[in-house]
C-alpha cells in the first residue's frame, strides 16, 4: 500500500505537469500561466543603480573614496566600533547611494570596494535580534527595507569587470565569497525576513548567477572562478526559502528559465545533482519510512535540506527543482544551448566565431550531459533502493580526472583533448571536495568506505578506470554477504518496498527515453525542441526530422553525436534497471514497454567493427534479469540480444570502447542473459519472432520471420564458445550450469516427443565437435586462440567446413552430450585442475551427463570420458608434495565420486578390457599411492612389494569405495531389494525364525544374537555365524549361515559343504544297499626259497689275515661274562618270537577258508562344526602363521555377544548406512505469505497449490511408505529399518497439495549406488528434538526395525578410545596429506586391498570422531508464487520442522541453510534463485542463480543440485568421515569393547566347542 505522501506527490505531479506537459518545454511549462522575471534579472533592477552614475566617474570615485573610508572606520575592524553618525533615513539612503556606486568601481580600487562590502555586511546584522552598534538607527528600526536595498546593491560587486587580470579577479572572488557567506548566514540564521526580503534575496542570487554564468565561459574569468560557489549558495538559500517562505511561481519560473541559460556550465549540473539527491534522500524517508534503504550522502549534503522542512515542502521542492534545468537531451544539441542572448552577443562581437554553437566552451557539453544523466540515474537508483554506495565525484564534483577524460567513456576521453578549455577551479579541487561534500570524513562515518566510492551505483559502468587491470575482478565469493545469492555477485538488492516501475517512468522516463534515442535513425542533433510541443511518451518510433524544424547550424566535429555515447549508455543502463525492477504481477504500461524495446533494439545494434560500445556494454551490464520477469513481449529482443552476446562471450580479448568497463563483470552479466534464454527455443518451438518496426524492417518486409527453434544452434554455439574462452571462476561456474541445463533439456524434450533430431555425426568426426557452428552468418564466431589447452590443434576444423555439413544437427541431445563431454574434459585436465570450485562444477556436470538418458549415447564417448577422469585423478595424485592440500584432495575425491557415477550408469564400460584396466589402475593409485605399472621406463612393481603411501586418507577411502562398488554394485544395482538398500534386509532375528529349531512365537533380540558366533576379520569385517540349517533345506549337508557386516553394508550368505555339485547330488541309486562284490578265495602261490644274507660264492673266497682281525662271537663271550649273559637272554627272546610267529602262521593257514567280515561305513553325521569349517576353508585359521605375529590384528578376533551393550551396538551398526544421506524439505509459499503457519498449511489441500507444484513433487523421487521403507526416510528414528507392515486403514489422500509426503507415513525418495535423498513436505512445526536424549534401552526389541538410533561415527561411550591396535599418539587431520617421508609401510582396514605383506601400521586418523555439522546439511526447496517473497521467507521459524535427528549440538543457524527458490513464470518456465552460506566452496551446480528452466527438467536438476550441495558441504568439512569409514570405525570400536582375549590354542578350542543353546 502506497504511503499518503506518495499519493500526494503523484497528485502534485499531475497538477503541475497537466495533461502530458513536456518537461523540456522552455516556454514556462507548469509555470506558463505565471509572469516571468527574467527580463528584470537580465537587465538589472533600478534599485541597483546609484545616482552617482549620473556624474563623471572621477567625481563619483572621489565621493565614494572619502565617504566609504569614513564609514568603514566605525565598524570596529581596525579600531573600536563606534555608533554610526547616521541617524535619519535620508542620511542613510544618501550614504547607501554612495556605497552602491562604490561597489561598482573598478577593482583597481580594491580597498574602497572592500570597505563597501564590509559596511554592508555589518549593516545586515540589523536583521538579527541584537545588531552591532555600528549599524545606523534607521536600519535597525526597519531592517527588511534596508536589507532589500543592500542586497540589490550587492549586484554591482558581482558584475564581471572587463579586461581585469587573474590577480584582480581573485580579489573580486574573495569579496564575493564574503558577501555570499554573509547572505547564507542571514538566510539560515535567526534573522526575521519578510516575504519581500526573501524574494529580493532570491532574485539577487538569480541575478548574480545570470551575470556570471550566462556569458560563454572564458578561461579564468570571474564566472569560472565563482560559478560553483554562487550556484551552491543560490540552491542552498532556495531550499531554506522553501522551508521558511516558499518561493512564488514567478520566482520558480524565473529560476527555471535562468538555469536554461547556464546549461553550458558544468557546475550547474553538479550542484543540481547535489541538491536533488539531497532532497531525494529526504523524500525517501518521508515516503517510505526508515525501513527503506537509505540514500547515503555526505553529512554536509544531508544538511542542505533543513531538518524542519515539512513533508509537503520537501515533495514540492524536490519536484520543482528536478524540473529546473529543463530537458537534459538538449545538452546534446549545441545549437539549442547556445541560443541565448549572451551567446548571440558574443558571436556578433567576435570575428572568429560564425555561429554561437562554435564557441569553445561548448566542448564540455558531452561531459555535462553525462553528469546530468548520471544524476537522473542516481535518483532512479535511489527509488529502487540500490544506491547505497554513491560516488559524488561522478555526478556532483568536477575532479581533476574529469578534465582529462575521467568522466568516463568516449565523451570523457575526447573531452580531455586540446580543444577543451581547462578551467582553474577556485577554491582548489581538494578544498572544494572537502568543503562542499566532505567525502572522506563523512562517508566513513556514514559507513561508506572510501574505496567503494567508485561509481554512482555498483551495477553501472564506472567512469573512473579501476586501479587494477581491466580484467581484474573480485573473487567468486569475496564480495558476498553471509546470506546472499552468488549469482547476483555484488549487485545490491532491490528494495522490497520500491515504487512501481510506472511511477518511476512517469517521473524520469521521458528524459531517459529521449537520451536513449540520441544518435538513432530519425533523431537529429540539429533539431531543437519546439516551443509548446511535447513529445508523447507513448510514441514507439522516434520521430523523424522535420524540414520545418531543421536548423541550419553546423555542429562542430568535436561535438558529434558519438561524443555523447557515455550519456546515452548511462540512460540505457538506468532504463534497464527500471524495467528489471518489475515485481511479480506488476503491470507496466504498454507504451513504456514498446518504447523501451525500441530503445533496446537500437542500443543492441552491432557496428561494423564488431566492437562493444558503451551503450551495448551498459545494456548488458544492467539487464541481467530481462528475460526472467514476465515482461510482456520481451521475447522480441531475443535475436538482438543473442547477436550482442556473440560479440562479447566468444572473444577471449574483447574489444571495448571504454576501459572503464570490467570485462569480467560484462561477461558475467552476459552469461546471466544467456542462461535465462537457453530454454526458450524448446519451450516456444516454432513461434515466430516479430521484428520491431524500423526503417530497415519496413524495407525488408518480405523476409520470413525467425522462429525460436531456429535460435537454438546459435545459443548452443554461444554457450560452448563462451565456456571455451572463459577464465573467471564464477563465470565458468555459471556456464557449466547452463551447459548441463541444455543437455538435460534437449534429452528430456526428445524423450517426451520420441523424435530425435537426425544426428549424422559418426565416431570419426567426434574430434571436430568443438568447432563453432552457427545457423547463419551472424553467429559465425571464430574459435579462440586458447585451443592449445584443448589438445592438438588438428582436432579443430574450420568453421566453414563444419557449418555446411553439421550445422543444423549440432543442437541435438547427443551432439550436445558429445561436445560438452569433449570440452569439459579437456579444460578440466588442462586449465581447470588447479581451481577447486571449477573442478567441482565440471565434475558435477560430467556426473550429470552420465545420468542423462540419451538414446544414441556412444559407448566410445563414455569410454573416453572415463579415461579422461582417470587421467585427471592420475595427474592430481602425481603432483609434487608441495601442491598437495585439502583442496587438491577434495578434487580427487570428487573425481572418484564422478567416476563411480559413470560406471554405475554405464556398466557396459567394464566389459571393455582397456577401460577396466585403466579404472583399476587408478583405484590402485588411490589406495596405495603408486601404480604397479608406473611411468614409462619404470620397472613394474608387484602389489605385495609396494609401500602403501596414498595421497591422503580421504583419497584412499574414495578409491576403496570405488573398488567395492565396481566389485559389488556395478551392473547389479538396484538389487532385488530395490534402490532403498544396498544391504540385505535379513538380520539375526529373521534368520532365527527360519531355522528348524524355531518353535514359533517372539524371539528376543538378545537371545537371537547369542545363537550366533561373532568374529571380526581384518579389523574391518564382522562375521556372524549361525551353525543351524535353515528350515527350507532338507539336505544333511554341513550348513552355515553368515551375516557379513562390512564397511559397505550387511550381506547374508548360506553356505553348504558339498562333495558333489548340486545337479549330481540330487541323483540317487535305485538300490538302497547294493552290497559289495564277493572276494576271490583262490590262494596265491608262494615261491619256496630260503633267504640268504651273502652271495653263494662267498665261501669260495680265500681268507686273508684281515678276515681274521674280527674275533668270533664265541671268543668274545668266553672273554666277557656280561656279554655272554646278554647273548643268552637275546637268544631266548628270539626263540620265543620264532615260536609265536610259527603258531600264528599255522593259525592263518587253518582259517584261510573261513568267510571274511564285510567293512561297513559309519552312520551319517548330522552334527558339524560348520563355523570352524567355514573359517578354516576361507583361510581365517592359518596354523602355519608366524608365532610372533599378533593373530588378533591380521587374522580373526572373536567377540563375546553376551556382554552388555553388544546388541545395541550391533543394531547401531546396522543402522549406519553405507551411503550418504541428505534430506530436502519442500515448501510452497503463496503470494504475500510471511508466517510459518500459513506456509505449512498451503500443502494440506490440492486447491491451495499450483498443479505444477504437484507435478514437480512427482519428478523429485519415488513415493515410499515410511513403515516399510528400508532406506533413509528423513529422520533417524524411522530410517534403515523395515518393519512388518500393519494393515491399518489409510485415509484417502487424494485431496492434498503434497502433505502426504510430510514424513509421517510417506516420503519421496531417490537413491543411487552411493547416495540417498529424502524429500519431505512439512506440514506442522515441531519442538527441538535432541538426539542425545534417545534411550538405548529401546533397542531390546525383537523387531528388526527397533527404535530410533542416532547416527554417529563411533559409539558415544567410546570417548577418546583408540580404534585400532597400537594406535599411535600422532593425530593429524584426515583431510590433509599424509607425511610421505614418515609413512609406515602399509595401511590396514581397507578390505581386500590391504592384505599386503609387512607389519601393520597405525592409521593416521584423528581419534576425535564427533559427528560433524556438515552431515546435517539443511537444504530447502521453496516454491514461490511471488519472487519478492524470498526476502521475507521465515527460515528461522521453519527450522523446527526440518529436524532429521542428525542435528549438531550447536544447532543450525538460518544463515547456514541452503535454499533453492523456484518461481513460476507466466510462460510456464521456472526461475531459480539460490541462497546459501558463504564458504570456500561455492554453491553447487547444475542450478545457477537466475537460471530459467523448463518444468520437464526441473525435478532432475533440483535433485542433482541438492545432492551436490550435500557433497560439497561434506568435502569442505575437515572432520567428515565417509559412511563406509564410519561403519569400519564402529566395527573397530566393537572389537575394543567386546573382544574375547583368546590365544591361538584357546581360539581353536572355542571353535571345537558347541555354541550356547
Amino acid at each position: 500500500m502506497q504511503s499518503p505522501t506518495l499519493v500526494k506527490v503523484a497528485c502534485i505531479t499531475s497538477i503541475m505537469t497537466g495533461p502530458r506537459n513536456s518537461i523540456s518545454d522552455s516556454g514556462g511549462g507548469m509555470y506558463s500561466e505565471w509572469a516571468s522575471l527574467s527580463t528584470l534579472v537580465q537587465n538589472g533592477s533600478e534599485d541597483s543603480q546609484s545616482v552617482l552614475k549620473k556624474f563623471h566617474p572621477v567625481a563619483g570615485r572621489e565621493v565614494a573614496l572619502s565617504i566609504v573610508r569614513q564609514l568603514a572606520t566605525n565598524l570596529g575592524i581596525t579600531q573600536a566600533a563606534e555608533h554610526s553618525p547616521l541617524t535619519t533615513d535620508r542620511e542613510v539612503q544618501w550614504c547607501m547611494e554612495v556605497i552602491c556606486f562604490g561597489l561598482s568601481l573598478p577593482l583597481a580600487e580594491h580597498d574602497t570596494v572592500r570597505d563597501c562590502v564590509n559596511v554592508y555586511c555589518e549593516w545586515l546584522s540589523a536583521l538579527y535580534s541584537s545588531p552591532k552598534i555600528s549599524v545606523p538607527r534607521p536600519i535597525v528600526e526597519d531592517p527588511n527595507f534596508y536589507a532589500r536595498k543592500i542586497i540589490s546593491h550587492f549586484h554591482n560587486l558581482f558584475v564581471p569587470r572587463k579586461g581585469e587580470g587573474a590577480d584582480t579577479i581573485n580579489r573580486q572572488a574573495v569579496l564575493c565569497h564574503r558577501v555570499l557567506r554573509t547572505l547564507q548566514q542571514v538566510a539560515r540564521g535567526p534573522a526575521t525576513l519578510e516575504r519581500e526580503t526573501w524574494e529580493s534575496l532570491l532574485l539577487f542570487l538569480i541575478g548574480i548567477n545570470d551575470a556570471l554564468l550566462a556569458p560563454p565561459a572564458v578561461r579564468e574569468d570571474a564566472g569560472e572562478q565563482l560559478c560553483e560557489r554562487v550556484l551552491g549558495v543560490l540552491l542552498e538559500v532556495w531550499l531554506v526559502a522553501c522551508e521558511r517562505n516558499f518561493p512564488s511561481p514567478p520566482l520558480w519560473r524565473t529560476l527555471r528559465e535562468s538555469c536554461l541559460r547556464w546549461r553550458h556550465r558544468l557546475a550547474l549540473v553538479e550542484q543540481w545533482n547535489r541538491v536533488c539527491l539531497a532532497l531525494t534522500a529526504k523524500l525517501l524517508q518521508v515516503m517510505y519510512g526508515p525501513m527503506f534503504p537509505e540514500l547515503k550522502i555526505s553529512d554536509e549534503d544531508a544538511h542542505l535540506v533543513p531538518q524542519t522542512m515539512s513533508d509537503e515542502a520537501v515533495a514540492q521542492s524536490w519536484y520543482r527543482l528536478l524540473r529546473t534545468v529543463g530537458d537534459p537531451v538538449d545538452l546534446c544539441r549545441p545549437a539549442v544551448v547556445s541560443q541565448t542572448q549572451a551567446f548571440l552577443q558574443y558571436a556578433i562581437a567576435s570575428q572568429n566565431v560564425v555561429d554561437p554553437c562554435q564557441h569553445p566552451c561548448l566542448q564540455g557539453l558531452p561531459q555535462i550531459f553525462l553528469k546530468a544523466i548520471k544524476g537522473i540515474a542516481g535518483q532512479v537508483d535511489a527509488f529502487l533502493g540500490v544506491s547505497q554506495a554513491c560516488c559524488w565525484e561522478e555526478c556532483c564534483i568536477t575532479s581533476v580526472a574529469s578534465a582529462s577524460g575521467g568522466g568516463g567513456g568516449v565523451a570523457g576521453d575526447k573531452a580531455g583533448g586540446k580543444d577543451q578549455p581547462q578551467p582553474s577551479p577556485t577554491p582548489p579541487t581538494q578544498r572544494r571536495l572537502a568543503k562542499s561534500f566532505s567525502v572522506t570524513p563523512s562517508a566513513v562515518t556514514k559507513g561508506i568506505p572510501k574505496a567503494s566510492l567508485i561509481g554512482l551505483t555498483t551495477s553501472r559502468i564506472s567512469s573512473n578506470p579501476p586501479a587494477s587491470t581491466p580484467n581484474s575482478g573480485p573473487s567468486s565469493t569475496s564480495s558476498i554477504t553471509s546470506v546472499t545469492s552468488l549469482g547476483q555477485d555484488i549487485r545490491p538488492p532491490l528494495a522490497p518496498g520500491r515504487p512501481k516501475c510506472n511511477s518511476i517512468l512517469h517521473l524520469f522516463g521521458e528524459w531517459l527515453f529521449e537520451a536513449a534515442f540520441i544518435g538513432t535513425d530519425g533523431w537529429s542533433q540539429n533539431l531543437p525542441q519546439p516551443s509548446g510541443a511535447s513529445k508523447r511518451p507513448s510514441s514507439v518510433l522516434v520521430d523523424g526530422p522535420s524540414s520545418l524544424q531543421e536548423t541550419t547550424s553546423e555542429i562542430p566535429p568535436s561535438l558529434g553525436i558519438d561524443r555523447y555515447e557515455s550519456g546515452r549508455a548511462e540512460a540505457m543502463g538506468a532504463l534497464c534497471r527500471i524495467f528489471c525492477a518489475k515485481k511479480t504481477g506488476e503491470e507496466i504500461l504498454p507504451v513504456y514497454l514498446a518504447r523501451f524495446y525500441q530503445a533496446m533494439y537500437h542500443g543492441l545494434k552491432i557496428n561494423e567493427t564488431r566492437e562493444c560500445g558503451e551503450t551495448l556494454a551498459s545494456i548488458l551490464l544492467n539487464s541481467a534479469d530481462l528475460f526472467r520477469l514476465d515482461l510482456d513481449g520481451v521475447q522480441v529482443l531475443v535475436p538482438a540480444v543473442i547477436s550482442a552476446l556473440e560479440i562479447v562471450l566468444p572473444e577471449k580479448e574483447l574489444k571495448l570502447k571504454s576501459n572503464a568497463v570490467s570485462r569480467i563483470e560484462l561477461r558475467r552479466a552476459s552469461i546471466h542473459l544467456l542462461i535465462s534464454m537457453l530454454t526458450l527455443p524448446l519451450n516456444l518451438q516454432n513461434l515466430p519472432i516479430k521484428e520491431l518496426p524500423s526503417l530497415t524492417a519496413i524495407i525488408n518486409q518480405e523476409k520470413n520471420p525467425v522462429t525460436f527453434v531456429q535460435l537454438k544452434p546459435r545459443l548452443m554455439n554461444l554457450l560452448i564458445n563462451a565456456l571455451q574462452v572463459e577464465s573467471d571462476p564464477l563465470n565458468t561456474h555459471m556456464l557449466l550450469g547452463g551447459l548441463m541445463l541444455s543437455v538435460q533439456d534437449s534429452a528430456a524434450a526428445e524423450e517426451v516427443e520420441q523424435v530425435t533430431q537426425p544426428d549424422t555425426i559418426t565416431s570419426d568426426t567426434t574430434t571436430n565437435l568443438l568447432s563453432s557452428v552457427a545457423s547463419d552468418s551472424t553467429s559465425q564466431v571464430s574459435i579462440s586462440s586458447d585451443l592449445r589447452s584443448l589438445g592438438d590443434g588438428s582436432d579443430i576444423v574450420t568453421l566453414q567446413e563444419e557449418n555446411s555439413a553439421f550445422g543444423k544437427y549440432f543442437d541435438s541431445a547427443h551432439a550436445l552430450f558429445v561436445r560438452a563431454t569433449y570440452l569439459v574434459c579437456h579444460r578440466l585436465i588442462s586449465s581447470w585442475k588447479t581451481d577447486l570450485n571449477i573442478s567441482l562444477a565440471a565434475l558435477e556436470l560430467l556426473a550429470g551427463l552420465a545420468r542423462t538418458h540419451i538414446r544414441e549415447t556412444d559407448a566410445l564417448e563414455c569410454k573416453r570420458a572415463v579415461k579422461w577422469l582417470c587421467d585427471y585423478i592420475t595427474y592430481q595424485c602425481w603432483r609434487p608434495p608441495p601442491a598437495h592440500s585439502k583442496d587438491l584432495h577434495s578434487s580427487i575425491v570428487a573425481a572418484f565420486t564422478c567416476l563411480t557415477t559413470w560406471l554405475s550408469a554405464h556398466p557396459q564400460l567394464l566389459q571393455d578390457k582397456d577401460c577396466l584396466t585403466t579404472v583399476l589402475e587408478v583405484v590402485e593409485l588411490g589406495v596405495s599411492g603408486t601404480k604397479s605399472i608406473g611411468k614409462p621406463g619404470e620397472p613394474i612393481k608387484m602389489k605385495d612389494e609396494k609401500e602403501l603411501k596414498p595421497a591422503s586418507m580421504r583419497v584412499r577411502d574414495a578409491a576403496d569405495a570405488l573398488l567395492t562398488i565396481i566389485l559389488e554394485q556395478v551392473g547389479y544395482f538396484p538389487s532385488a531389494c530395490g534402490a532403498q538398500s544396498l544391504s540385505s534386509l535379513l538380520d539375526e532375528v529373521l534368520l532365527l525364525r527360519h531355522c528348524n529349531s524355531w518353535t514359533g512365537g517372539r524371539v528376543a533380540r538378545q537371545a537371537a544374537v547369542e545363537r550366533f558366533r561373532y568374529f571380526v576379520a581384518e579389523n574391518a569385517t564382522m562375521l556372524a555365524l549361525l551353525e543351524e540349517p535353515l528350515g527350507n533345506d532338507q539336505d544333511p549337508q554341513p550348513t552355515v549361515t553368515v551375516l557379513i557386516r562390512g564397511p559397505f553394508g550387511r550381506h547374508a550368505w548360506t553356505m553348504q559343504l558339498r562333495h558333489l555339485p548340486r545337479h549330481k547330488s540330487s541323483v540317487r541309486s535305485m538300490n538302497s544297499n547294493p552290497g559289495r562284490p564277493l572276494p576271490l578265495a583262490e590262494a596265491t602261490p608262494r615261491p619256496d626259497y630260503k633267504p640268504r644274507f651273502f652271495p653263494d660264492n662267498v665261501d669260495r673266497i680265500p681268507h686273508c689275515r684281515v678276515d681274521e682281525s674280527i674275533p668270533s662271537l664265541d671268543a668274545v663271550m668266553n672273554d666277557n661274562d656280561t656279554v655272554k649273559n646278554e647273548h643268552h637272554l637275546l637268544s631266548q627272546l628270539l626263540e620265543r618270537q620264532i615260536n609265536l610267529e610259527s603258531k600264528s602262521s599255522n593259525d592263518l593257514a587253518r582259517n584261510a577258508d573261513e568267510k571274511i567280515e564285510e567293512c561297513t561305513p559309519p552312520k551319517i553325521c548330522h552334527e558339524f562344526q560348520t563355523a570352524r569349517l567355514f573359517l578354516s576353508h576361507f583361510g581365517f585359521l592359518n596354523l602355519d602363521q608366524n608365532d610372533n605375529e599378533n593373530s588378533t590384528t591380521s587374522g580373526l578376533t572373536a567377540l563375546d555377544p553376551s556382554m552388555p551393550g553388544f546388541c545395541t551396538d550391533l543394531e547401531s551398526l546396522d543402522h549406519t548406512s553405507p551411503r550418504t544421506c541428505d534430506t530436502v524439505h519442500v515448501f510452497y509459499v503463496r503470494a504475500g505469505q510471511k508466517s510459518a503457519e500459513e506456509i505449512l498449511s498451503n500443502v494440506l489441500h490440492e486447491t491451495s497449490v499450483s498443479p505444477h507444484f504437484l507435478e514437480f513433487l512427482s519428478s523429485l523421487g519415488w513415493p515410499v511408505s515410511v513403515s516399510s521403507h528400508a532406506g533413509w526416510t528423513g529422520h533417524v528414528s524411522t530410517s534403515w529399518r523395515a518393519t512388518i507392515p500393519v494393515t491399518v486403514p489409510q485415509p484417502a489422500h487424494s485431496d492434498h497439495g503434497g502433505a502426504l509426503y510430510n514424513g509421517d507415513t510417506h516420503i519421496l525418495y531417490w537413491a543411487d549406488v552411493s547416495s540417498e535423498v529424502a524429500f519431505i513436505v512439512p506440514t506442522h512445526l515441531m519442538g527441538n528434538m535432541s538426539s542425545d536424549s534417545i534411550d538405548e534401552s529401546n533397542y531390546n526389541s525383537d523387531i528388526s526395525g527397533g527404535q530410533a538410533w542416532f547416527e554417529r561415527s563411533v559409539s558415544e561411550s567410546a570417548g577418546t578410545r583408540s580404534y585400532s591396535v597400537n594406535q599411535s599418539g600422532s593425530q593429524n587431520s584426515r583431510t590433509m596429506s599424509l607425511d610421505l617421508d614418515k609413512q609406515p609401510p602399509s595401511l590396514p582396514g581397507s578390505g581386500p586391498s590391504s592384505t599386503s605383506s609387512g607389519d601393520p601400521i597405525k592409521p593416521r586418523r584423528s581419534t576425535k570422531h564427533s559427528l560433524p555439522m556438515q552431515t546435517d546439511t539443511r537444504i530447502l526447496v521453496v516454491w514461490l508464487e511471488s519472487l519478492e517473497d524470498h526476502l521475507q521467507f521465515p527460515i528461522a521459524d521453519l527450522l523446527s520442522c526440518t529436524h532429521t535427528g542428525l542435528e549438531h549440538s550447536n544447532g543450525v543457524r538460518p544463515s547456514d541453510v541452503q535454499v533453492i527458490f523456484l518461481h513460476s513464470l507466466s510462460s510456464g518456465l521456472m526461475r531459480v534463485r539460490l541462497q546459501g552460506p558463504v564458504s570456500r566452496i561455492n554453491l553447487a551446480t547444475p542450478l545457477v542463480d537466475g537460471m530459467v528452466l523448463s518444468r520437464r527438467v526441473l525435478g532432475t536438476l533440483v535433485r542433482q543440485t541438492a545432492l551436490n550441495m550435500g557433497r560439497r558441504r561434506r568435502l569442505d568439512n575437515d572432520s567428515y568421515h565417509p559412511p563406509h569409514v564410519r561403519r569400519r570405525l564402529k566395527v573397530q570400536d566393537m572389537v575394543q569393547k567386546y573382544r574375547c582375549n583368546l590365544s591361538q590354542p584357546e581360539l581353536l578350542t572355542f571353535l571345537f566347542s558347541s555354541p550356547q543353546n
